[in-house]
């Protein structure tokens, strides 16, 4: 199969869902990534792909290219989201390519990454699936209360209306579509019947099929050694509105709490693009921000205990697939946990207020039989629910469901 893979960026272990896709993908098809590039960090990423025998463009364009895109479509109904990956000179390129009619099908992921297609999906000569991941208009429901700052909150009120909007169109744009969880799905569908209900178009629905992230278990080991007593650690994309949510609320909230009770924890804050006003918070001796790693494996696996209490999420976070698969126990929030299919208590403990979550951490740094069971448990949760080899097949299943509507039907 020669597949078309499109994402406004560049797949990576930080990008798990696009880098594991592309990655499994290549070992039996040819793949053929487009996607823009963040600059000079992800040069190693692009070689090493290469390397893999995965074809790679890469379009760099500079974040002043990016805002000036929003800029202009502040005046419009389309999400700023989607403005901001617009790019002009990728979906030229992404129209040259399917002219050629050298592929099979094409792959587009995120919502992001929908004003790059050349065409609607229907006027494209190949079949089409959209992975789109995320519900993000609730994800920007959700921040439009919960976000970190009013700053954030307006956002998520601003972008919500429209992301709902658009997200809507594409169930009818497109006949197949992936998601992360059976949470995103649901909330696809309800947004589908709130359109029909409302008197909105009731084309064809999209098929929506639930494929959740993968993991490289050969990567991410299991540690079985030493781990640093008293050390917690959140992690994740720092830049991420929840994850700003999440860790402003360990900072301010949970940390006096466990401070009172053990003043000598430590906690590591991992990830790329740390806020100001989070470098502020943690200016403690006992919390170290890291800002960008190239391999966050040595932090998750040194550290006694994950914490993911994110106020508000949507999907799959693999900062807490990344943990468990490290056997390191999770303390994650309900949000955090409704994407999985895990029970507190078995693959990891669910908490939601500070309180909760500062005692939940108490007992578990004291109960070490707890400890060990949470970290064997939830190796094992991610050995049966995220393989790749298990996950590749029905991705493969479902190209061929497309590629054979297309022919019977002349379909999307």
């Amino acid at each position: 199969m020669r597949i078309l893979f499109v994402t406004p960026y560049l797949p990576s272990r930080i990008r798990a869902r696009s880098y594991g896709f592309v990655q499994q993908l290549g070992r039996r098809h040819k793949v053929q990534v487009l996607a823009l590039s963040g600059g000079e960090r992800e040069a190693a990423g692009i070689r090493a792909m290469i390397e893999d025998g995965i074809a790679v463009t890469a379009l760099h364009e500079g974040r002043g290219i990016k805002i000036a895109r929003c800029l202009g479509a502040l005046g419009t109904a389309q999400p700023l989201q989607v403005a901001f990956d617009a790019s002009a000179r990728l979906r030229a390129m992404l129209g040259t390519l399917i002219k050629s009619g050298q592929y099979d099908l094409l792959h587009i992921e995120f919502v992001r990454a929908l004003g790059m297609l050349p065409a609607p999906p229907s006027q494209l000569p190949l079949p089409c699936v959209w992975d789109a991941v995320d519900c993000v208009s609730h994800l920007y429901q959700l921040g439009a209360t919960a976000g970190a700052t009013p700053l954030l909150r307006l956002w998520g009120r601003y972008e919500a209306e429209r992301l709902r909007a658009y997200e809507c169109e594409q169930l009818t744009r497109f006949r197949h579509i992936l998601v992360s969880s059976s949470r995103e799905r649901a909330q696809f569908l309800q947004l589908a019947e709130a359109r029909e209900h409302g008197g909105g178009e009731k084309g064809a629905r999209a098929e929506i099929s639930v494929l959740p992230h993968g993991l490289d278990q050969s990567y991410f080991q299991c540690n079985t050694g030493w781990r640093a007593p008293d050390t917690l650690i959140f992690s994740g994309k720092m830049s991420f509105h929840a994850n700003v949510a999440g860790a402003t609320m360990l900072l301010q909230r949970i940390m006096p709490l466990l401070w009172r009770v053990r003043p000598t924890l430590r906690l590591i804050i991992a990830g790329s693009d740390p806020p100001s006003s989070l470098c502020r918070l943690a200016r403690d001796a006992r919390i170290e921000v890291t800002g960008y790693v190239p391999d966050l494996r040595p932090y998750l696996a040194r550290a006694y205990i994950a914490l993911c209490p994110l106020p508000y999420a949507v999907g799959i976070q693999n900062k807490v697939l990344e943990a468990m698969a490290l056997g390191t126990p999770v303390i994650a929030s309900p949000s955090v946990a409704a994407g999985l299919q895990v029970e507190s208590g078995r693959e990891l403990l669910i908490a939601e207020t500070p309180e909760q979550v500062a005692a939940a951490t108490l007992r578990l740094l004291d109960d070490t039989a707890l400890w060990q069971q949470l970290a064997a448990r939830g190796r094992h949760y991610i050995e049966v629910y995220h393989n790749w080899d298990v996950i590749l097949t029905r991705l493969e299943a479902l190209y061929a469901r497309a590629m054979q509507q297309r022919t019977h039907y002349g379909g999307l």
